[in-house]
Parts: C-alpha cells; structure tokens; sequence
C-alpha cells in the first residue's frame, strides 16, 4: 500500500498542470475508449467530448471505441498497453482508480497507479437506487425491512467489481443489514432493462439514464446516494436520511499509458479543459445533469487519492470483498 501511495501522489509533483501545453502533432485519428456498453450517459458524455475535441485536430478524428466487461479493467488494458504517443486515452470511474489496490479478493489485470496516467478529472453524476414499481415496498425502510424478511430473494445490479454501482450495493447491504443477491452487468443500460423487464430488482443508477423512466414511472426512485436532495427530484429522499452518513455519486475523468510524456498530458489537459469551459457546453451539461469538475492533472490525482481514502474506510468497516 505504501509504495501504490507513493506512486499515486509524487508523480504530482511532475504532471501538475504547471507544464506549458507546448504544441503537439497529432499525425492520426485519436482513440478515445469507452469502458461501457452504448447508450449511456458515459458513452455520451465521451461522444460530446470526441466531436469537440475533433474541431481542434486539424482534420483528425478522436474516436470512440466501447469495450466494456471486466469491471472496466478490459478498457484500461487497452490504453495502457497502447503507444504511449498521445494518441490512445481512456474514461476511467474515478472509484475503480481509488479501490483496486484496496479492495480484498480483486484481482486486477493490471496495477492502475503504475500502468496508468490521469489526465484530468472531467464529471460527477447523482446515482440513485431504483426499482420495480410494482415491488411490495415503496420506500428504504420498506424495501430493507422487505429484505430482511425475505434475506436472499431480492437482487441488485453493478457494473462490475470494484466499481461504484458494486461498492454502494455492497455498502448498502452491510448498513441496513440484508442479504441481496448481487448480478454483474457490462453497464447501467442492460441493467435498467433487466428492471423494466422484471427480470432485476434494484439498481445504483446514474440519473441521467434512469430519469426518463422515472418520470414516466416505470422506474421507482429510492433513494439518492448524493448530500443533498436534488433539484430534479426534490421529494425523492436521501439514502442517508434512513443510513445516515451514506453517500457516494460517481465521478469520471480521463487516463492515459503510464510512460506517456508530460508534454501529452498537459496538451490533452488543456485542450479538454479549454472544450469543457464553453459556456455552451456548460450549459448543454448543465441540462444533462453532469456536474463539471474538470482541472489539473494534480487535481484528478487528489480526487482519486480523497476517494481511496473515504472508500478504503468503507470496505474495511463493512468487509467488502470482490465477488460478494
């Protein structure tokens, strides 16, 4: 753990964004990979960010490529065993970066803090829980005393292990006291299909992908995993209101091979951060339901390093282990 720390924070010192952005020669289309299926909020957050950044390449493309599975890990073997040329990058869950060096029983492919480089924090998304709407529990406390008296026969959905959807229905089951059977899916779409379906239980859902069925009720919201109530849905309550202290919405940023030089990195920083500053794009986020938290390469690396740390706590104190 020490030396993944060390690894973590003094590159830091290095990829902080003090670098100038000297100009590069992007000599072919960039890969832009997507550890998720089609469809999503992530797939279209990286293909809004893709065309964007495309009118600044001189008539080279960055192009989207979906490989999802694997908890994300099969997209980040692909970018971190690409040339280290600035022309391969990756959207990574700020969660799988913070947890799978501490997360028991996960045995990744590959070591994210020295296979891989942040580039730049870009988003947080609200997550809330939903389920059937013709489940015999309408509320939290329904739903976990409905658990309780039927341990094993409810299901939740994630995205694969490690992974936010995974740590918060691993979280969720050790602080109210239930037993759920868990299901892995390739993404939040399959997942919300399976409900619709009646063929899934519950979800940790990125709003964006779940509000249009909420709206027209064929999704029932639970509960948030934010702070604060939101504005979207302002009767919907916090899953910390009946757990008190549980919290977790995702956050997204970009990545890059480990031996890629400073010079890429602060090029991509700046130009994602000089896109994501429009105040179109902004806006067109805004109405999305994105939250902005685009900055630094340093910035991203502390984001990631304050969400090992909240989350290491959470897995040791609720004794989450890959697989359960």
């Amino acid at each position: 753990m020490r030396r993944r720390h060390m690894s973590l924070t003094l590159p830091a010192l290095l990829l902080g964004g003090a670098l100038p952005a000297r100009a590069q020669s992007v000599t072919r289309d960039v890969r832009l990979i997507v550890p998720y299926a089609p469809g999503g909020t992530t797939d279209q957050f990286c293909r809004m960010l893709a065309e964007g950044l495309g009118h600044r390449l001189g008539g080279r493309n960055v192009v989207v490529e979906n490989r999802s599975g694997g908890g994300t890990f099969i997209a980040m073997q692909v970018v971190a065993t690409a040339p280290a040329d600035g022309h391969t990058m990756s959207l990574a869950s700020t969660a799988t970066l913070a947890t799978a060096a501490v997360l028991p029983g996960l045995s990744p492919p590959l070591d994210t803090d020295q296979a891989l480089l942040p580039v730049t924090n870009l988003i947080r998304v609200p997550m809330v829980l939903v389920g059937r709407p013709d489940a015999p529990y309408r509320t939290l406390p329904e739903l976990i005393a409905h658990a309780r008296a039927n341990p094993g026969k409810l299901n939740i959905g994630n995205s694969g292990q490690g992974g936010q959807t995974h740590l918060l229905a691993a979280r969720l089951m050790h602080e109210a006291g239930i037993v759920m059977e868990h299901i892995q899916y390739r993404g939040g779409t399959p997942a919300l299909l399976d409900i619709l379906s009646g063929n899934a239980d519950l979800y940790f859902s990125l709003l964006p992908e779940s509000l249009p069925f909420i709206r027209d009720n064929r999704l029932r919201p639970l509960g948030f995993a934010s702070t604060e109530r939101n504005p979207t849905l302002p009767d919907v309550p916090l899953v910390g209101e009946t757990l008190p202290g549980f919290s977790g919405d995702v956050g997204y940023g970009l990545v890059m091979a480990a031996a890629t030089p400073p010079e890429w990195v602060a090029f991509w920083n700046t130009e994602i951060n000089r896109f994501m500053n429009r105040p179109d794009i902004r806006e067109r986020m805004e109405k999305l339901l994105w939250l902005p938290k685009n900055g630094t390469a340093a910035a991203y690396r502390a984001e990631i390093a304050d969400d090992r740390r909240v989350w290491g706590g959470v897995i040791q104190a609720a004794g989450i282990r890959a697989g359960t």
